[in-house]
């Protein structure tokens, strides 16, 4: 793998907390898993059927589609 940074203090820093993070993938609790899907972002198909279920969850209908 490349060698990649400035050789500056804040780079090590960064380094090593990538390298703690990736050490702890195989022990995520399913409380983490959850947190970090809901940082990914999302595709406008995902933002419209979570949409839909919103509607459909408060009584409305979910097929129906939005007023802009």
């Amino acid at each position: 793998m490349p060698a990649f940074g400035t050789g500056a203090e804040e780079g090590a820093h960064d380094t090593w907390m990538l390298v703690r993070f990736m050490r702890h993938l195989p022990k995520l609790t399913p409380e983490e898993l959850d947190e970090m899907r809901s940082l990914n972002p999302k595709s406008p198909e995902e933002f419209r059927q979570e949409e839909e279920i919103r509607r459909f969850l408060e009584g409305g209908d979910a097929g129906a589609t939005p007023r802009r």
